[in-house]
């Protein structure tokens, strides 16, 4: 293929990614006040077909860049999808086809979620073998968060100036350039901080989209005892944030996916453009290699599911389901080989407050936190106890933090070749030495602030080395802390 060719092929490419939704398509009511992102972008013409005859059809305004409600579809065939434009709505990225009916003289434009292309087989994605089996719920009696109540906080270095404020996300300056063909590793530099000082920069840049399943939402991730599988929790981002929110597993082969390339400059976009070809039913021979190292489990009633962990000791994978206060707790087991859960335990918490975010060290211990607003003035609470399918009980430390590290506690970290817990916010993370839990003193605390305006989803360990990584948003990647020399 000649160089013309291939920037003709890529252009296309392009506008399929972002025709695909990256950060997946949101419900768009009767919407003035969309704002443009980016031109409209015309698509090669593929017959298409609409959810329903009630799809309702908009009209693009080319001056303003507004959508107004233009009537409903009436017919589910018949159409052509020839366009695309993608605009924000309450800092979300929704995605829009122009879709034509000839037999019917009709033209608009549609949600991309309401309509299917045909071309593609699900026999492309990789689905567990194993069937979904009964869960096994135990109800637990006895309160499961003993609070002695917390008797100090400590006064960090940085006494609250490294508390980030609410972050409006934005996708990357290379994620645009490139609209998510991104074949070169990004970086994300750290802006302040003391005692910690790293970066991260791009190791494995995730699909957006396989199939019909949107996977532009996780919230958290782990890694297989033997490092070899890198397991993501994502959720429905049509749905309210609660616990009935549906999710999946997904499993990576890590290892496959490295010695494939998709760690390397040149080759880095190679899960992304398999994604693509499968979506517009163009397969190649090395696609088809890229997407039998990804397994998409069925979904689930998941919650929040910001708080995928492994226990290294047991080698069982937990999340917290459900932690409103208002309702009976819960924590879920992940089968491996069906990708659902099969085992969950349902608890009150008394006076204490189960957190959404969850690690284990190599013992087996869990740990989360909380902080009870999103003021920088917020103390952070930390607890550490013991999870199984008998029960579930944690134990508040004696000593908090008197400052936190951002608005929305967003995950919590164990590095098991440095001892350290790690607290993240969005653009911010906490470290401290779990050796000294309950005893801290101000300057074995570390602060680090970053300002790339990325959603933090999970800050991640292997086991038995020494090697983090931070699942972050916009566009969806998972990137290598790098320590600053």
């Amino acid at each position: 293929m000649g160089a013309i060719e291939m920037k003709r092929s890529m252009r296309g490419l392009l506008g399929l990614l972002v025709g695909l939704g990256l950060w997946g398509t949101m419900t768009a009511h009767a919407a003035p006040n969309l704002v443009r992102w980016p031109a409209v972008q015309p698509l090669t013409a593929r017959t298409c077909t609409l959810q329903a005859k009630q799809t309702k059809l908009y009209q693009l305004n080319h001056a303003t860049m507004h959508l107004t409600a233009a009537g409903t579809a009436k017919l589910t065939t018949g159409w052509v999808r020839v366009g695309q434009v993608m605009v924000t709505q309450n800092g979300r990225l929704v995605t829009y086809w122009q879709v034509r009916n000839p037999r019917l003289h009709r033209a608009g434009w549609v949600l991309a979620d309401a309509v299917h292309v045909p071309g593609t087989s699900s026999k492309d994605i990789v689905t567990p073998k194993r069937t979904p089996m009964p869960v096994k719920t135990t109800y637990q009696r006895r309160v499961a968060i003993t609070t002695a109540g917390t008797s100090h906080y400590l006064s960090l270095v940085g006494a609250g100036r490294y508390t980030q404020p609410r972050v409006i996300f934005h996708p990357t300056a290379a994620y645009l350039a490139t609209m998510g063909v991104q074949n070169k590793p990004d970086t994300l530099l750290q802006q302040a901080g003391y005692r910690d000082h790293y970066h991260f920069k791009t190791a494995l840049y995730l699909p957006q989209q396989l199939g019909t399943r949107n996977l532009g939402d996780p919230q958290s991730a782990a890694f297989s005892l033997n490092n070899r599988y890198l397991y993501v929790m994502y959720v429905d981002d049509q749905q309210p944030g609660q616990a009935s929110q549906a999710g999946w597993l997904v499993r990576y082969d890590w290892r496959r996916l490295m010695a494939l390339g998709a760690g390397q400059p040149g080759k880095m976009a190679m899960l992304r453009v398999a994604a693509a070809h499968q979506f517009d039913g163009k397969l190649t021979a090395f696609d088809r290699q890229v997407l039998a190292a990804i397994e998409v489990g069925p979904e689930f009633t998941a919650g929040h599911a910001q708080s995928l962990a492994l226990n290294p000791r047991t080698n069982e994978l937990w999340f917290i389901s459900n932690a409103a206060r208002n309702q009976n707790d819960t924590i879920t087991r992940l089968n491996t080989q069906s990708l659902t859960p099969d085992a969950r335990v349902v608890f009150t918490t008394g006076r204490g407050h189960l957190g959404d975010e969850l690690a284990f060290d190599e013992n087996g211990t869990a740990y989360y936190w909380t902080h009870a607003s999103q003021l920088r003035t917020s103390k952070v609470d930390l607890y550490r106890g013991s999870i199984a399918t008998t029960g579930v009980h944690f134990e508040a430390a004696t000593e908090g933090l008197a400052n936190n590290p951002g608005f929305f506690a967003q995950s919590t970290g164990y590095d098991e070749a440095t001892g350290k817990l790690y607290l993240v916010a969005d653009e911010s993370i906490t470290s401290l030495p779990v050796a000294k839990w309950g005893h801290w003193t101000a300057h074995q605390v570390g602060e680090a602030n970053f300002a790339g305006q990325r959603e933090f989803e999970g800050l991640v360990f292997m086991h038995g080395v020494d090697q983090g990584f931070l699942l972050t948003n916009r566009g969806t990647e998972l990137m290598r802390m790098v320590v600053d020399k």
